[in-house]
């Protein structure tokens, strides 16, 4: 990540560059998992009266990025529109305001038990379906594809760290 945004290499292989047909092939790939991931997250979402950005904050709030700088930042959005997202999350109990304990100046964002709940039922839908619909892949072939992913994004590393990690 290069001041806030998010720098990408070139796809390239052993063999060559990729043509305009690979690059097709991945991003069909790409938005096949986008939607398999989104049927899974957005009835959650609904459940608890929030959009499936807001379920995906309530993940990055969880991970450590906890203010709204942080937010947009990472989001690449409009920081009213995090402002906007964050009020409506705290207003379904899934987040709270709180002052920093190191600078009165600074607003943290916390996950509420409720945000928690939300956060662990969406987990639970996406291993239900990693255990029954993916249990073909080996957790080798997986790592691996995480790896692939990185490295086709430029960015080695999440900048999001992993609570369960």
């Amino acid at each position: 990540m290069v001041g806030g945004r998010v720098s990408y290499g070139s796809v390239a292989d052993t063999i060559g560059a990729a043509d305009d047909a690979d690059i097709v092939d991945f991003l069909g790939a790409v938005m096949d998992v986008q939607r398999m991931l989104s049927a899974l997250t957005i009835p959650v979402a609904h459940e608890y009266g929030i959009s499936e950005r807001g379920l995906g904050i309530v993940f990055l709030v969880h991970a450590g990025l906890d203010r709204p700088g942080l937010l947009h930042e990472y989001l690449n959005v409009l920081p009213s529109t995090i402002t906007s997202d964050i009020d409506k999350l705290i207003t379904a109990g899934l987040l709270r305001r709180t002052p920093s304990k190191t600078d009165r100046r600074v607003t943290r964002i916390e996950v509420t038990p409720r945000g928690a709940d939300v956060q662990q039922e969406s987990l639970r839908r996406l291993h239900e379906f990693f255990r029954a619909k993916v249990a073909g892949v080996a957790l080798e072939e997986l790592h691996d594809c995480i790896a692939t992913l990185r490295k086709l994004s430029g960015v080695p590393q999440s900048p999001v760290p992993n609570p369960l990690r």
